[in-house]
């Protein structure tokens, strides 16, 4: 069956069918005009939204409808996470094809409704729209934080530690492996976690409300663009600058065999790269150990890469022998990047 023939009323029957909450601070959710929610007195609500768009996030010869779905959830959540907030509401718009099948949108709002349970996010509402070409889909957040206690993007200061979540570099790695032939004559599990990781990312919430809790950042950002190139958000918008140890980043261990299908070294991938949904952020030099202590005590990894520097110092990596050089922030960019936005 396509889409043209089961009808946008019939569509939005479907999701209101699948996507049934308890939440009870939902007063009126999917069906109306627009959703109610009565927000805690205590917290502050933050709001995020992004869009994934056919041929220019993503790729259907790559996605899965599963993967599309998931993804376009987790690039809002993750923003939610780079706040220290909690996501708890979802707004969903969909433009697709009137010849879509209907097992398409199925797949698609599988994967939305299997990310909205891992994170415990209700889906309140949204639009239907046809779309001429190409699959369209528009998410806001919502999410709940206690007053003041959201991580800006703005508040690191000179003598700042520099730390991010996880290994960086995995997802540009992932999308390379998709666009070569070598991923599915060799596949193995370092490649199908790699591709994983492009095509699912799990966004860090759980170490963004630990930061947030404990007051711990200072200044806080997700990895959507490249290590690079969100650093500089930190440090333009902080007004300071920036040494980053380059044997310090951490990467994903990738055999040698693979290493030399790659077009760049994975060091590249991570500087540049993008989307991998990791959060960066900076902490006073006095909150070290008991920010290690409260990260190991979780098993959530962290890992130091830098320090915070005057604004004139620019960002500078620091190679093995001590030596610094000013390093071009570079990362992704929609009207910037010579390809008009990221073929994912």
């Amino acid at each position: 069956m396509y889409l043209e023939e089961l009808g946008e009323h019939g569509l939005i029957r479907r999701i209101q069918k699948r996507f049934k909450s308890k939440d009870r601070s939902i007063v009126v959710g999917i069906g109306d005009d627009a959703a109610i929610i009565n927000p805690s007195p205590d917290k502050s609500l933050i709001i995020s939204t992004d869009t994934l768009r056919e041929d220019i996030h993503f790729k259907k010869n790559f996605f899965s409808p599963s993967d599309i779905g998931w993804k376009a959830v987790a690039v809002s959540v993750s923003d939610i996470a780079a706040m220290g907030g909690i996501p708890r509401f979802l707004l969903l718009s969909i433009a697709v094809p009137d010849k879509t099948i209907v097992k398409d949108i199925d797949g698609l709002l599988n994967g939305v409704k299997d990310i909205s349970t891992l994170y415990d996010i209700a889906l309140i509402g949204g639009n239907i729209s046809r779309s001429k070409k190409g699959i369209t889909l528009d998410t806001t957040v919502m999410g709940e934080l206690p007053k003041g206690k959201g991580r800006l993007r703005s508040g690191a200061s000179v003598g700042d530690l520099i730390y991010v979540t996880g290994i960086v570099g995995s997802s540009a790695i992932g999308l390379s492996l998709l666009k070569s032939s070598f991923v599915y004559s060799t596949p193995s599990l370092s490649t199908s976690q790699l591709i994983s990781t492009h095509l699912r990312p799990l966004p860090k919430v759980n170490e963004g409300i630990i930061l947030s809790k404990n007051k711990l950042a200072t200044a806080m950002i997700d990895i959507s663009d490249g290590l690079l190139a969100d650093l500089s958000h930190i440090c333009d918008q902080s007004k300071v600058g920036a040494n980053i140890y380059r044997d310090l980043i951490p990467l994903p261990d990738i055999h040698l065999k693979l290493k030399k299908r790659l077009a760049k070294e994975p060091l590249f991938y991570a500087l540049y790269g993008g989307e991998d949904y990791e959060l960066l952020f900076t902490i006073k030099k006095r909150d070290r150990e008991k920010l290690e202590a409260i990260f190991k005590k979780k098993s959530f990894d962290i890992t130091f890469i830098g320090e915070i520097t005057s604004k004139d110092n620019g960002i500078r990596m620091v190679g093995i022998d001590g030596n610094k050089r000013i390093i071009r922030p570079g990362g992704f960019d929609h009207f910037i990047s010579k390809s008009g936005g990221k073929i994912c």
